[in-house]
């Protein structure tokens, strides 16, 4: 049973995962455009587990304290070129004399025709959402098609004592505006989200924070996972700074820098464990949030650039720490816990290129960086916005690419993994400048 009116960590973890039942097949991992049939899906989320030829884990909710939950409505969303599918569902209990409601949403897939949910995940435009400020405009596109659905849900809403919304990825980023809209009515609303892409832009996090409250919101990621990074500055986490209590960020599982396994699911079931949020939050410490060892070893003073070619998406996340702590001393916002995207779309918007306040070992770092993305050498501190844009466009060329490599992994296995992409937004909001 949920603790203190909150989920734990493997309860909030395993209705993340089950809102990808909906999805039509997913039971039998060859999902498509389309909404699973409700007895599977209730077998699913708190059944036996057993329903469809699927090979993964079970999750369902039996095994939890929430096993005498009620499935209620099944929601549709339409993502991309105007693709509808099944996309989270409702679950209702009861605790301690206290009635819960439960919204799920589900995250990225592939495989639908059209790629329907990465182009959602690609418009990185920023869109109003009410009082908040602008938001992703993806996000906000699918979460207004949601919306009617969930609104059927309106009187279990408002009868509820305690509202958790839940989902990973792109699920993640609708249910924190889902979280943000019913938070709007005054009732308590709690979040939940997994390997979460950032939702609103510039201040919109922190008004967020403050209608749904900032200790109601529990956000867990892994230090790698590629979905966490976009889209760039200036969108920003809710939960951003590294010293946030509810920022749980945890080792990545595999390893590997930048691995899409980073972003699975059944990974972040793994991290988080039988562990409280307590115990999520003391696991996090692991993490080095300001990366100042990485950056101390490649702060070293040497005249061959030939580290930056070591290997694409290795490179990239030894950049994203590198940046994150040199550029320390000039960033506004780097208390957020942004990275090398991030800081390089700030100096451009803020004309910091134009400025002598970098330093000499900032645009030590910019001329390996430009070194790194296949353009001439610059002396000097002679960094025009072109160049940086040309940098800027080669780290995002190497996200989609292994985007792009992850898709083609996906249609060579069998067991599905999650996925999303993003970050057009800098680009286009430097080729502006």
């Amino acid at each position: 049973m949920p603790s203190a009116d909150t989920l734990t960590p493997r309860e909030a973890a395993h209705i993340a995962t089950n809102s990808y039942f909906t999805l039509k097949d997913w039971i039998n991992n060859e999902p498509t455009a389309g909404v699973e049939s409700r007895s599977n899906i209730q077998n699913r989320v708190i059944g036996s587990g057993t329903a469809g030829s699927g090979g993964q884990a079970n999750t369902s909710l039996q095994s939890t304290g929430m096993a005498s939950s009620s499935l209620g409505n099944v929601h549709s969303a339409t993502t991309g070129f105007g693709t509808s599918s099944g996309f989270g569902y409702t679950l209702t209990y009861e605790g301690e004399g206290k009635k819960h409601v439960v919204i799920a949403t589900r995250g990225t897939r592939p495989e639908m025709s059209g790629v329907p949910d990465i182009v959602t995940d690609l418009r990185a435009a920023a869109t109003p959402f009410g009082s908040f400020g602008p938001v992703h405009k993806g996000f906000k596109r699918t979460f207004d098609s949601i919306k009617p659905s969930i609104q059927r849900d309106a009187s279990l809403i408002a009868d509820a004592d305690v509202v958790h919304c839940v989902g990973h990825s792109l699920g993640g980023g609708v249910a924190t505006l889902i979280a943000a809209d019913i938070a709007m009515s005054r009732k308590s609303v709690k979040l939940y989200t997994f390997g979460s892409p950032r939702v609103g832009c510039l201040n919109t996090y922190s008004s967020i924070e403050q209608a749904i409250g900032v200790d109601n919101i529990y956000r867990v990621a892994h230090d790698l996972d590629p979905i966490t990074l976009i889209a760039p500055y200036p969108y920003i986490h809710v939960q951003p700074k590294p010293g946030d209590p509810n920022n749980m960020t945890l080792l990545s599982p595999t390893g590997k820098l930048l691995s899409t396994a980073n972003h699975d699911m059944q990974e972040y079931i793994k991290s988080v464990g039988s562990l409280s949020w307590e115990g999520v939050r003391r696991a996090s410490g692991a993490v080095d949030q300001d990366n100042a060892l990485v950056s101390r070893w490649l702060l070293h003073d040497t005249n061959d650039s030939g580290w930056v070619a070591y290997a694409s998406a290795k490179t990239l996340s030894i950049l994203f720490k590198l940046f994150s702590h040199v550029l320390k001393s000039v960033s506004s916002v780097l208390i957020l816990g942004l990275t090398a995207v991030d800081l390089l779309a700030e100096i451009l918007l803020k004309g910091l290129n134009r400025l002598k306040l970098l330093g000499q070992k900032i645009y030590t770092l910019l001329k390996h960086a430009a070194v790194w993305a296949g353009i001439k050498a610059v002396e000097g501190a002679d960094f025009t916005a072109g160049i940086i844009k040309r940098i800027l466009s080669k780290m995002l060329s190497a996200l989609r690419n292994l985007a792009v490599n992850s898709v083609a992994f996906l249609e060579r296995n069998i067991t599905p993994l999650t996925l999303g992409i993003g970050g057009a937004w800098a680009l286009s909001a430097a080729s502006a400048l």
